[in-house]
């Protein structure tokens, strides 16, 4: 194996802050900082330095010939490369600070309130804002690099997930269920049976909105609700609930509504839940959750299209900022430019550039009424040639200007 020299770790730590803006660090075996690519980077508020947040996550972890993923409970993400020459340990490349998601100011302040932190909250967001995000998945890779330039040996990402489970692994104990089965039997009170719930989940599906109302309430009715916390009845009302919500969600989109749809409205309605204090409100809640998935099903349901249509104006639907093109949905369907265009025409009634148009004039009225984006930003945002034909655009399909449109908004506020 090559010994390493200093400048070869250093040369490779500034290699990989240059392609990735990464904050990489060399500590040798010691566990003092050697080599550090990003001097003035900002550290978490509630730690003198990075150093500290490092030496708590990676002491003790001791040599490993693969890289060692570790999170602070802060969501922060950082990795580890032992460096070893003829098998002596003689220090760590690590990399990071990163987030795998931006963080709004909402999820800032509610992972301080989890935690029950006192900070200065200026602070802690300005530092959640800076630091670099990257997907878990970009993450990993980037540590794959990093080993290859170290050792020239080729990784697997299922490996190193397989291998960091094995450093990080606590059993968690179970009560064995058989009491509960032995008391359910003796009181006759046993859960749901599966195909009952089956049945008005595939209400939901078919978007039938009376049947699943009947189906539900026959379902709350009789059988046993699930223990979902030992310490809270509402705790275990909403988690109860969130399970539902998200059974509802697959089988909207099962039925045909649009994952991204389907998706929020879930968030949003779980949100909604967590604000709750009474019991009665939370199974309120929940008949109404169903229900709106129902109608938005049946709703979709009553422009049946065919699969490669679906999947268009799905892909379009979660593609308004990009520019999109006949190609790319011919490849995406599998099917040739021409009769897919043709396809559409025929079962839409508008081509695919009228579609798209729609779709966009659609959003357009969105960030109009819920934004502060101006005219010009949301023309560039949504991929009109101009202002000029962005307004044409909008007269056509809304039947007013956009400055009409905001001052409709406007009087009716």
């Amino acid at each position: 194996m090559h010994i390493l020299k200093q400048e070869e770790i250093n040369y490779i730590c500034t290699l990989a802050f240059n392609m990735y803006k990464i904050p990489v660090y060399f500590y040798n075996h010691l566990g003092e900082l050697v080599y550090d690519t990003a001097p003035n980077s900002l550290y978490n508020p509630l730690y003198p330095s990075n150093s500290e947040i490092i030496a708590q996550l990676f002491s003790g972890t001791g040599l490993h010939n693969f890289p060692v993923l570790k999170e602070t409970k802060y969501l922060e993400k950082f990795f580890s490369i032992s460096i070893q020459s003829n098998h002596q340990f003689s220090g760590n490349i690590i990399v990071g600070p990163v987030l795998n998601f931006k963080m709004t100011e909402e999820t800032i302040n509610g992972t301080l309130r989890d935690l029950q932190i006192k900070v200065n909250k200026e602070a802690m967001i300005r530092y959640y804002t800076e630091l670099p995000v990257i997907s878990n998945f970009n993450f990993i890779n980037m540590s794959m690099v990093i080993y290859y330039m170290v050792y020239q040996q080729p990784l697997a990402l299922a490996d190193i997930l397989h291998d960091n489970e094995g450093i990080e692994k606590k059993r968690i104990e179970v009560e064995p269920p058989d009491s509960r089965i032995t008391e359910g039997r003796q009181t006759k009170v046993v859960h749901t049976d599966i195909s009952v719930e089956k049945k008005f989940l595939n209400y939901i599906k078919l978007g039938k909105k009376d049947k699943l109302l009947e189906s539900f309430h026959a379902v709350q009715k009789q059988g046993k609700k699930g223990v979902l916390s030992k310490t809270s009845y509402l705790r275990s009302q909403k988690n109860l609930a969130i399970s539902i919500i998200t059974l509802a969600t697959r089988a909207a989109v099962e039925g045909g509504l649009f994952q991204e749809i389907a998706y929020n409205l879930s968030d949003l309605y779980i949100q909604k839940l967590e604000e709750l204090t009474e019991s009665k409100a939370v199974d309120q809640l929940v008949e109404t959750a169903l229900l709106e998935f129902a109608e938005r099903v049946e709703n979709s349901k009553k422009h049946k299209y065919s699969k490669p249509i679906n999947m268009c104006q799905n892909y379009i639907f979660n593609h308004l900022y990009e520019n999109i093109t006949l190609s790319q949905l011919a490849e995406l369907t599998s099917l040739n430019p021409n009769y897919l265009s043709n396809l559409f025409k025929k079962e839409v009634g508008i081509s695919f550039l009228q579609f798209i148009q729609q779709s966009r004039i659609e959003e357009a009225k969105n960030l109009l009424s819920y934004s502060s984006y101006t005219l010009a930003e949301i023309s560039t945002l949504l991929n009109f040639h101009d202002q000029s034909h962005f307004a044409k655009i909008f007269k056509k399909f809304a039947g007013v200007t956009p400055k009409q449109f905001i001052n409709g908004n406007m009087k009716d506020s």
